[in-house]
């Protein structure tokens, strides 16, 4: 087992101290919480539905790395614990369904059918969802946005949801950094209340700030890819966004200064867009181990940028509105 870096008294230690009070083993329980879901339809539809459940689409992976040489984590006995099939033939075998597929569709989470099926199942599950070529990245968001409890579970488990809920982390920790560089600039906001520090928020620089809630960022992206969250398997991936923070910080520094009348709105803008480009950066080492750096930092930053200051702006006037 890889050893814990001595970490001298100095900014990263202070960020090793606030991780000690993150939850992780709570991230581990909440990926394994229990869920079944059933698929049916002929044999050939449900084959097409395991295939899509097994089917993860990150198109950034195309672009900065071998994405053929991708797999997913996959447990496949968690998978087989996780799904339940019902086969049909046509509309009669709903009629005539058995009281074992009958319970399976009672008691699953949701049925995943084709639209051929939709209708006339609905009356037997507690949930339908429908299946169509093509529209696989629209059905995970929808699922995900229904079940928000399970969603670690879910992505845990299906590599289809992970690159859906990979962005709903990423961005919710853009929004709290962004959030966290508004305050600290414009200090008679009210922090946002979603975010809990373990020491006083005077004590801490941006930096620790930031880094401590991209590699709580982390934790949950191991979660949500299908890992188990183990802080001391992990090491390697604490130098990654310590050197991509440092990077961000550098250049954003660089981009702050030279904007004219640079303000808090451009200061949480900034900090939402490099979060969110080392968020993907982490995702992608996640599923494929290539580690990125300053070319795809910057370039991902600036997408991020425009939609940054908008949420800055937002934040913004809701802090002031709590004034």
């Amino acid at each position: 087992m890889p050893s814990i870096p001595k970490i001298k008294d100095s900014v990263l230690s202070r960020i090793w101290e606030e991780l000690k009070h993150i939850n992780y083993q709570q991230l581990n329980e909440k990926a394994g919480r229990s869920f079944t879901i059933a698929l049916a339809g002929t044999k050939d539809e449900v084959a097409a539905m395991r295939r899509w459940l097994e089917t993860l689409d990150y198109p950034l992976l195309a672009k900065w790395t071998d994405a053929a040489a991708v797999r997913p984590d996959i447990d496949h006995a968690r998978l087989r614990r996780r799904l339940r099939t019902v086969t049909l033939g046509d509309a009669g075998d709903i009629a005539a369904l058995a009281d074992e597929d009958r319970a399976v569709l009672r008691q699953c989470l949701l049925c995943v059918t084709t639209p051929r099926w939709a209708s006339l199942l609905t009356p037997h599950a507690a949930e339908v969802r429908v299946y169509e070529a093509g529209g696989g990245e629209e059905l995970a968001a929808e699922i995900l946005e229904a079940h928000a409890d399970l969603r670690f579970a879910l992505s845990h488990s299906f590599p289809v949801f992970r690159t859906t809920h990979a962005r709903m982390e990423i961005r919710a920790t853009a929004m709290q950094n962004a959030g966290w560089a508004l305050f600290t600039a414009a200090p008679n906001l009210v922090p946002n209340p979603g975010q809990v520090f373990t020491i006083p928020a005077e004590a801490l620089s941006d930096f620790v700030v930031l880094t401590t809630n991209e590699i709580k960022l982390m934790f949950e992206l191991v979660a949500l890819s299908g890992r188990r969250v183990q802080p001391l398997q992990i090491v390697p991936e604490f130098g990654i966004i310590l050197g991509l923070a440092k990077l961000a910080e550098v250049t954003a520094t660089n981009l702050v200064g030279k904007a004219p009348g640079a303000g808090p709105v451009i200061k949480g803008g900034v900090a939402y867009a490099f979060t969110s480009a080392i968020g993907e950066a982490l995702f992608i080492y996640q599923l494929a181990g290539v580690q990125l750096g300053r070319e795809f930092i910057e370039e991902r930053a600036k997408v991020w940028l425009e939609e940054g200051k908008i949420v800055a702006k937002k934040l913004l006037k809701r802090g002031k509105a709590q004034e």
